[in-house]
């Protein structure tokens, strides 16, 4: 693999921009090789002076010349002659291949210094080229590039074929049709020509050298910002676990108090554990059931217990790794009361060393990735530094490498692989029970490449095909059943169409989403990042599409039992349920199998969305909220079903969109949903631009979705006009807010029409048709206002404008992704900020991680500030849609529940993060 290839593929890709510029350094080294190349093919004999026909035996380097030719050599009459025509020879003024007089010579200093011509390449000529044509070829080529590439016994030596003797002249027609720069004006000196050629050489490897120069400048800067960022985090991570171990050994020592003075407690005191006062008062037989819910001391905790107080270094200690564990505590934290804080007693143990563990996790995985990028940064260097020596021939070789890339500190330094070397031990002594080897492997693991996925394909492409084959044929006979003689069969037909009409947009968007991921991922979009999946257990989109297939090949199979009447008559209507079975079973599914944990984190994201505005609103929280605005039609499939079945399927008409409100409100869930995620967001951040200017946006999506219900169970004008204007505005303000604020399309100053200033998908041509489609579809609810005169069409009008409302929003979530990595690769930030359990006042002040990464954007997008320009404030607006630095206090009463509910210590039973690597939790 070219180098070129295997840069793109293992760099950060919010790093991008730091990296060495590759590519344009290969084309600074390509204009120097043209410009040697330029020089060396510089013809220097057409300046010769006009003489008689050379004799047999005078040649260029003069009549004692050992290489001239033999005089029983034949030289052609008729080329000689016609190279006195294009050397000047002759007394006619009109000359070869002119088509007016030449203009007389311009008068030249005799004296003017002259270089002799070169040996140039005689195909034709016997003679070989020997130690004078040699050095003559060596000290021409040191006079084109300065002599300081060519010093050296390696100088290229001139082809086998050069001859000294005088160049064949060339053809009539290479005459005629020779570019100007050939066509040199016999009155200009070979002095003139090998001086610009020279100068251009020396112009092109200025520009080389320079563009090294900032480069290196460009990644020591970045390495060194990068570096003193790490050695704050890590400090604060110190800081946080002594913490942490102090309070569990307090936690211990309390409940041996309370243990020594309950006198139930005392009778039972011998084969007790340590920790067994924490289970409380009560019955024996209690004590396992509480142990699963409490805090119950595991390895970790006893280890603590026989653990050296851990002492304090400074940041600057860190790289050298002088853990001493039976150093006593300086004296500088002394003063420190690290037992009692009455503000964080509410912090359970589990809690704050879950998320300890997780903040250690991303913060060594962060060090991998600047090692990474030190590592590849070199490696360009040295690779841009060969490919130039070879064009010019340097000797000795890379000397721009061992003078100035292996003295910059992002090479020579060290500190950073103190810091991986002091996580690992930290890893190891609070959460392995110091075993370096097991701490060492799992935190390694989390960077580990992808494996191949092509058995995953395999298998979506068999149940994709298997399930549109039932499908179709299902479908075939539905529609039979349509023409039915028996109008019971006919409505009941019509309304399981509509059910499974309604689950297939849900898989039709699961299905663009696997798209969209494969497109992300070609280009280099970390979605996983913005997601926040956990980069050991996330899924490529291969194995992402495994879900859909499989739902596909059900939905088909059940489409095709049903309508192929298979079974008793009176099972007919009830396959549906069956169908919503099969799904729920597979997804609620406890069992470790079919990807347990991309499961779990699928049911955890629709609860958050269920109760939207009591849990802060993230990435996924509003991005799933969003494509839920596009379901629309599934959604009011709920009411559909339940109303269905809740009354056995006697007039089903009741439950249509004619005759009930309920429907009208599913309609509307979605955007009420994401309305109660802006009130959240506005009461987090305060800004009223964009949270609550977003939630007008949702506030119309609502009053146009009622306004249709209204519609439909009173049609009048009246309610028909209400229904197209506030459904125009909403369109109107949606599309605008897509294009400005989803997007930052449009944007003034960015190098392509109608773009932004960085994109990062392979095409231009998509952000062109996503513009142009996007705004086009938010008007497909004409529809709905134009077909009205029929309940059948109404039904499948509504059915296609709610297939083309999923396209549209699949092409969305492809453009809104890439527009927040866009905003990663601008503030460069590759790692998140897993938030701490513990607040300190001395830190809260001293250390602001990554400040240029607090808001997406270093710009301080929190507040609108007016001397920004408008279209800037609307480009960045998207970048507080979520919250990406998660408040520790909203979420402290949310993870002990959540840790309660996972039954045992994280991590306490087995020593190691095998317990805690389901739902990531935030």
């Amino acid at each position: 693999m070219k180098f070129a290839k295997q840069l793109e593929q293992d760099l950060v890709p919010e790093w991008k921009a730091k990296y060495l510029n590759y590519k344009v350094g290969k084309k600074h080294v390509k204009a120097v090789s043209k410009a040697i190349q330029r020089a060396a093919n510089t013809p220097h004999s057409i300046n010769r002076p006009p003489t008689t026909q050379p004799a047999a035996n005078d040649d260029a380097f003069g009549p004692a010349s050992p290489h001239r030719p033999s005089a029983a050599q034949p030289i052609p009459v008729a080329q000689s002659c016609e190279n006195d025509r294009l050397t000047g020879g002759g007394s006619s003024d009109l000359q070869y291949g002119s088509f007016a007089l030449t203009p007389p010579a311009l008068p030249t200093d005799e004296n003017q210094f002259e270089l002799p011509g070169p040996a140039l390449r005689d195909r034709s000529a016997s003679s070989t080229t020997g130690p004078s044509a040699g050095r003559r070829w060596s000290r021409h080529m040191r006079n084109l590039t300065g002599g300081a590439a060519w010093d050296s016994p390696a100088a290229p030596t001139p082809p086998s074929g050069a001859a000294p003797s005088a160049t064949p002249p060339p053809h009539p027609l290479q005459r005629l049709f020779s570019t100007p720069s050939i066509r040199m004006h016999n009155s200009r000196s070979q002095v003139d020509i090998s001086m610009q050629s020279l100068d251009l050489v020396r112009e092109r490897q200025q520009e080389f050298f320079g563009f090294l120069d900032g480069e290196l400048e460009k990644v020591e800067k970045f390495y060194r910002s990068k570096e003193d960022q790490a050695g704050k985090r890590l400090e604060v991570l110190r800081e946080q676990l002594h913490e942490m171990r102090n309070r569990r050994i307090q936690e211990m020592a309390d409940a041996r108090n309370r243990r020594g003075t309950n006198k139930a407690d005392t009778e039972d005191d011998d084969g007790r554990g340590a920790g067994e006062g924490l289970l409380g008062d009560g019955p024996r037989w209690m004590h396992p059931l509480k142990s699963k819910v409490f805090s119950n001391p595991g390895p970790n905790t006893k280890a603590f217990l026989k653990m050296a107080p851990t002492p304090v270094m400074a940041a600057a200690n860190y790289a050298s790794n002088n853990n001493n564990p039976g150093a006593s505590t300086s004296a500088s934290d002394a003063h420190r009361d690290f037992i009692r804080r009455p503000e964080n007693t509410a912090i359970p143990y589990r809690t704050a060393k879950h998320k300890l563990k997780l903040a250690l996790q991303e913060f060594y995985r962060s060090l991998e990735l600047l090692k990474s990028y030190a590592l590849l940064n070199r490696t360009a260097f040295r690779k841009l530094n060969k490919k130039y020596d070879k064009a010019v021939r340097a000797r000795p070789p890379y000397r721009y490498l061992n003078d100035r890339v292996n003295k910059a500190y992002f090479v020579t330094s060290d500190v950073l692989d103190g810091y991986i070397q002091t996580v690992e031990d930290l890893y190891a002594r609070y959460f392995e029970k110091n075993n370096r080897k097991v701490a060492v492997g799992k935190l390694r693991s989390l960077a580990g490449r992808r494996g191949d996925n092509s058995s995953s394909a395999f298998r979506s492409g068999v149940l994709i095909g298997t399930g549109l084959v039932f499908a179709l044929q299902g479908l075939a006979f539905a529609v039979r059943l349509l023409y039915s003689d028996d109008a019971e069969t006919r409505s009941r037909t019509s309304y399981l169409l509509q059910l499974y009409g309604g689950y297939f947009l849900m898989l039709y968007l699961f299905a663009l989403f696997c798209v969209d991921c494969r497109f992300w991922r070609r280009s280099k979009i970390n979605y996983p990042f913005i997601f926040e999946l956990d980069p050991r257990h996330h899924l490529d989109w291969k194995q992402l599409a495994e879900f859909p297939s499989f739902f596909t090949f059900v939905l088909g199979l059940i489409m095709w039992l049903n309508f192929s009447q298979y079974g008793s008559e009176e099972f007919y209507i009830y396959y549906p349920v069956v169908l919503i079975a099969i799904s729920a079973a597979v997804i609620f599914l406890p069992a470790p199998i079919f990807r347990s944990r991309s499961r779990s984190w699928f049911a955890y994201s629709h609860w958050r969305l269920l109760l939207a505005g009591f849990y802060p609103v993230e990435f996924r929280d509003f991005f799933l909220g969003d494509m839920y605005c596009s379901l629309t039609y599934a959604t009011c499939n709920i009411e559909l079903f339940f109303c269905l079945y809740a009354n056995a399927w006697e007039n089903p008409s009741q439950c249509n969109s004619t005759n009930s409100r309920l429907l009208g409100f599913f309609a509307a869930l979605p955007p009420i949903w994401r309305f109660l995620q802006c009130l959240r967001r506005y009461r987090d951040t305060r800004n009223v631009f964009p949270h609550l200017v977003n939630g007008g946006k949702y506030t119309m999506s609502i009053v146009a979705a009622v306004t249709l219900s209204l519609y439909r169970i009173s049609p009048s004008p009246a309610t028909l006009g209400a229904f197209i204007a506030f459904s125009t505005i909403n369109a109107i303000y949606c599309s605008i807010w897509d294009l400005f604020m989803d997007f930052s399309l449009l944007q003034p100053r960015s190098p392509y029409p109608f773009l932004r200033p960085i994109t990062a998908l392979k095409s231009n041509l998509i952000y062109y048709v996503i513009m142009v489609i996007d705004p086009i579809l938010r008007f497909s609810w004409i529809g709905l206002a134009i077909f009205t005169h029929s309940k059948q069409h109404s039904t499948i009008v509504s059915f296609a404008i709610g297939a083309l409302e999923v396209t549209r929003r699949g092409a969305w979530a492809l453009v809104r992704v890439e527009n927040e990595h866009c905003a990663n690769v601008g503030a460069y930030k590759a790692s998140r900020d897993v938030p701490l359990p513990y607040v300190f006042e001395e830190v809260e002040d001293a250390s602001p991680i990554c400040l240029e990464e607090e808001d997406g954007s270093g710009t301080g997008l929190g507040k609108v500030d007016t001397g920004r320009s408008f279209s800037r404030i609307l480009a960045h607006a998207h970048t507080q849609d979520f919250e990406k630095k998660k408040r520790v206090q909203d979420d402290l009463v949310r993870e002990e529940d959540e840790d309660e509910a996972e039954g045992s210590d994280i991590g306490e039973g087995s020593g190691g993060i095998s317990e805690d690597e389901g739902v990531k939790l935030p």
